[in-house]
């Protein structure tokens, strides 16, 4: 029997990528030549570290602003055109999500300026001695974005100790630091010691939420740069843009969104990127947020949603959910009122206010599972 031609895999997919001119300006870390309306705060922070660029010491900044609002790219971007226009200061980047300890944010620190530290052995004052040395050496001027600064208030206490070494470095050691912190938390300067508050809040840039219009503009830049002319149907971009103003105004999850009904449409081996294929790409996403969401979810929070599931499309009142847990559980109404609290925020119940009917007089609460 003759054997059969071996197929290759890849030859299968035939002309799929065709949609696609360059993804990588989809994906979160591209950073694009112009930004879209965040000129303000690109001069503003610009601003801030003209001192930089002149081998000084530039003022200190905390961007402030929710997700996907501009604050990374901003900072990049001027980071970038400081690198190019000055030899005297060194951005360095830093995303505290990764190092959230001030030993790991030294370490990261020294690392980037080309000293490299073994990660166990050496103390965290010695690192910051390293790196001083480093830039006296050289005659230069470090500029740290701390990006997610409030990563160094979530773990061990006295971690935030990193951003007193570096603001006090010019008085402590004669080499001045200039900090950016980006954070997504508006209470974030409030939590801090106010020694450390007073230095580096010298300049708070707020980034407001993208409007609809100016998130079709951001992601209608992008499209033009990953897509090739007529790959996309018209109603694509509005509709990514919308999702978009839809959750919180987050240009970054529209980006993510056009990405992936483009590669719908790719593994589907359509001519364009269709309404459909957002749509798809959207309850996807949806889906998958929905179930990390009850993932993290404990048991009591997980038997809410169930018992408002019982109950259909008409919800069921505070009041009946409450002695129904309290066959299972031993826990306080006002607990209870807590993690309904928090399943509405995330979405997972809807709540809605009543009058109370009969002779009982105030609002009682419907608690529903909310339709799609």
């Amino acid at each position: 029997m003759q054997a059969m031609p071996r197929q290759n895999v890849f030859r299968d997919f035939g002309d799929a990528g065709a949609l696609f001119r360059d993804e990588r300006a989809l994906e979160p870390e591209y950073l694009p030549e112009l930004l879209p309306h965040r000129d303000a705060q690109v001069r503003e922070i610009a601003s801030a570290l003209r001192g930089a660029a002149q081998g000084r010491r530039p003022e200190n900044v905390v961007a402030v602003g929710k997700p996907g609002t501009g604050k990374t790219a901003t900072v990049r971007f001027v980071f970038r055109q400081l690198s190019e226009y000055s030899g005297k200061a060194v951005p360095l980047y830093i995303n505290c999500w990764e190092y959230s300890t001030r030993h790991a944010v030294l370490s990261r620190i020294s690392h980037l300026l080309g000293e490299f530290m073994p990660r166990r052995g050496i103390a965290a004052d010695e690192i910051l001695d390293r790196i001083v040395e480093v830039l006296k050496k050289e005659k230069k001027v470090a500029v740290v974005a701390l990006d997610e600064i409030d990563r160094l208030l979530a773990g061990r206490e006295g971690e935030e100790k990193v951003l007193y070494d570096l603001l006090r470095a010019g008085e402590t050691y004669g080499t001045p630091f200039g900090v950016i912190g980006v954070t997504n938390n508006e209470d974030f300067l409030a939590r801090l010691d106010r020694r450390i508050r007073s230095s580096l809040a010298q300049r708070e840039v707020a980034f407001r939420q993208y409007s609809p219009q100016e998130l079709k503009d951001i992601i209608g830049a992008r499209a033009r740069l990953s897509f090739h002319e007529g790959a996309l149907s018209p109603e694509a971009v509005p509709l990514c843009a919308a999702h978009a103003a839809k959750n919180g105004g987050d240009a970054r999850l529209g980006i993510a969104m056009l990405w992936k009904a483009g590669k719908l449409a790719e593994q589907q081996g359509a001519e364009k990127v269709s309404a459909a294929h957002c749509k798809k790409a959207f309850a996807a996403a949806e889906a998958s947020i929905r179930e990390e969401q009850l993932s993290r979810l404990n048991g009591i929070e997980r038997r809410i949603i169930g018992i408002a599931g019982e109950s259909g499309g008409k919800g069921i009142t505070s009041g009946e959910l409450y002695e129904k847990l309290a066959k299972e559980f031993d826990e306080t109404d006002r607990t209870v009122r807590n993690y309904i609290d928090k399943l509405e925020a995330l979405k997972l119940v809807s709540v809605e206010e009543r009058p109370r009917t009969g002779a009982q007089k105030g609002n009682t609460r419907i608690i529903r599972i909310p339709t799609a």
